[in-house]
């Protein structure tokens, strides 16, 4: 490790990774949202863009807007994330979406839960504010609460919300992780390998915004959600304990039917 890297840790308390996929709409203000939490909760951060491979002038706005950029070839949500986080310098690294629809103000409360002790803190959209329009019906009544309950009962993870993308690690936990889902799985395999691993998990309520993207996303609804109940599934478990024979090939159903884009 070079000397500026190791000065770098040790002055750069919070690192927020947004992975990037086209969100030159969001990216700006996302940027500086961040920028202002760092300043009113008095700590030392960074932002941490991974590029996805974006085309729209996505990077050179995050560069102008004083983020660090970093470039993940290999197509993936998943991708992203790792590569990002991989290039944070903080004592926590905090993983948030770049669609706007997270508050960056509500750092604050991780913070708190990491000061008791916490490893890992995820937030939860349905304990806390879901502004109007800001999650589809489906979403919020259905596909969220059917993931997160499949996972609390079949992995113990004790979250009410699987899939919110605002959570953070200590450094020393994220180094312990190991994951490798390259596309939207990458969402529920955070928190299903925190609780294997025997992390201390804390869950905080935030706020949810509407998507400030007009329209556009990263997502693909029923296959993202297919392979996420997959994933739980597998790593359930009913299925290691009755089913091991069948592993190797639910595994690779699970890997070709990954998300090849970002989120």
């Amino acid at each position: 490790m070079s000397e500026n890297k190791s000065r770098s840790e040790r002055e750069v308390e919070v690192s927020v990774v947004m992975p990037c996929l086209n969100e030159a709409r969001t990216i700006v203000a996302c940027i500086q949202e961040i920028q202002q939490t760092f300043e009113k909760f008095g700590v030392q951060g960074e932002v941490v863009v991974s590029d996805n491979g974006s085309t729209d002038g996505s990077v050179l706005l995050a560069e102008q807007h004083g983020a660090v950029v970093v470039h993940e070839d290999k197509r993936g949500y998943g991708n992203a994330c790792q590569a990002g986080m991989r290039a944070a310098h903080g004592k926590y690294i905090f993983k948030m979406d770049a669609d706007g629809t997270y508050v960056p103000a509500d750092i604050g409360a991780f913070l708190e839960e990491f000061n008791k002790g916490y490893d890992y803190v995820i937030g939860s959209r349905l304990k806390g504010n879901i502004l109007p329009s800001a999650m589809p019906f489906s979403h919020r009544y259905l596909g969220n609460p059917v993931m997160s309950i499949s996972a609390r009962l079949l992995c113990s993870t004790g979250i009410s919300d699987l899939c919110c993308g605002l959570k953070a690690f200590t450094r020393e936990a994220l180094t312990s992780l190991e994951f490798t889902s390259p596309g939207m799985v990458f969402g529920p395999e955070t928190t299903i390998r925190s609780r294997q691993k025997g992390l201390k998990i804390a869950e905080v309520p935030i706020t949810y915004r509407p998507d400030s993207r007009e329209g556009h996303t990263n997502l693909n609804r029923y296959r993202d959600g297919i392979n996420n109940m997959l994933f739980i599934f597998r790593e359930s478990f009913l299925f290691k304990r009755y089913a091991p024979r069948s592993e190797k090939k639910l595994s690779k159903d699970v890997q070709v039917m990954s998300s090849p884009s970002g989120k």
